[in-house]
């Protein structure tokens, strides 16, 4: 008798626990998992931060959090992760009353884009150890990883020499009254502008330079649609670096830069425009716009985006094309809008033992840039 009335207490006390704990565990209890930079560029470091806060008097033995993200961040190898299609990671905590819990893991973002933390599911034990409850998070935690820099060792020499003539035409009416700072001589700069003190303190060619006068752009026009099923990603990934360095190359110099594409946004799936700027935020607009394309089969013809930004655009300003796809159609446009007097530039970037017919590299107008096989 007195071991059914043990046994009967128990009962009643493991169902009421039950009761109280299935009531009350989520209460006061907050799960966050973000980023330390919510913005970085691809290769750099980032952190993931775990918080879990248990915001009551009630212990919870054990809390079990579940979530997924892209594979591209790249963790140190763990027990508690599994890389397939995506990276899943689950993390144990057992959280004392009015406890905060905070645990960081160090990753490099190896590849452009938008990544969103996704599917954070919380699970919970009882007293006993007998039974889960669940919660699942309704939260999104994102970051952007911009286009990463290009080596200067990978930049085409003859690339050098068609920017450096670029900001020379440009800066042809620079107004001499509005000093803008002093930097190193580059093989384009005037003689003229050589600031003899500062060349001997720093023992290196340096140059005044201006605010210019001229109002004319620099206009990146990036085809996201390759000629080649091989390999397309690593090609339209390269062009996406190309374009940013070219970008940061004329904002540098204080020229207004724009950038349009007939790659779409991930998010508003709008085809990507960012009208001229030259401001210090400008780079940055740019590079959010292009680590958010999204690489995908198809595309708006890229002739059509051409006939919107050229043809009604100003003759003097200086366009640069950036595409790999390279067929008729886009030649005979190209030669069309040259003959009406449009000063266009193209960059076709492709593996190094691809030969870039029917163009050929010319070392002015036409510009072969190197993709590497390990590219």
């Amino acid at each position: 008798m007195r071991l059914l009335l043990v046994l009967v207490i128990g009962a009643l006390f493991y169902f009421f626990q039950n009761l109280f704990f299935r009531k009350n565990w989520y209460k006061g209890l907050d799960v966050n998992v973000g980023f330390e930079k919510n913005m970085v560029r691809e290769g750099d470091q980032n952190t993931l931060i775990e918080v879990v806060k248990n915001d009551k008097f009630l212990p919870l033995p054990v809390v079990l959090v579940k979530f997924s993200m892209t594979r591209t961040f790249l963790f140190p190898r763990e027990n508690n992760a599994i890389v397939t299609d995506q990276y899943y990671r689950k993390e144990y905590f057992t959280c004392r009353p009015n406890q905060v819990i905070t645990r960081k893991y160090s990753f490099i973002a190896s590849k452009r884009g938008e990544y969103r933390v996704s599917s954070v599911d919380v699970i919970c034990k009882d007293f006993f150890l007998a039974e889960n409850v669940f919660a699942g998070l309704n939260r999104f935690f994102s970051v952007l990883v911009l286009p990463g820099r290009i080596k200067e060792s990978e930049i085409p020499k003859n690339l050098n020499q068609l920017t450096g003539e670029i900001i020379s035409r440009i800066k042809l009416l620079d107004d001499p009254f509005e000093f803008r700072a002093i930097r190193e001589y580059q093989p384009y700069d005037p003689i003229h502008h050589i600031n003899w003190k500062a060349t001997a303190k720093n023992e290196s060619l340096q140059v005044n330079t201006f605010h210019t006068t001229n109002k004319r752009n620099v206009v990146i026009l990036l085809n996201m649609e390759t000629g080649t099923v091989r390999k397309s990603e690593v090609i339209a990934e390269s062009a996406i670096k190309i374009a940013s360095y070219l970008a940061d190359k004329f904002i540098t110099e204080q020229i207004p830069t724009a950038l349009y594409t007939n790659g779409t946004d991930i998010d508003s799936k709008e085809q990507i425009a960012v009208d001229a700027g030259s401001d210090e935020g400008h780079i940055r607009n740019i590079d959010v716009a292009l680590a958010k394309i999204e690489v995908k089969e198809f595309y708006t013809p890229f002739t059509k985006l051409l006939e919107e930004r050229i043809e009604e655009g100003e003759s003097e300003n200086e366009y640069i094309i950036i595409s790999n796809y390279r067929k008729e159609d886009l030649v005979v446009k190209i030669d069309e809008l040259k003959r009406l007097g449009h000063r266009i530039s193209l960059i076709i970037p492709e593996y190094n033992y691809t030969p870039i017919i029917p163009l050929a590299e010319n070392g002015y107008d036409v510009i072969k840039w190197d993709i590497t096989e390990e590219g």
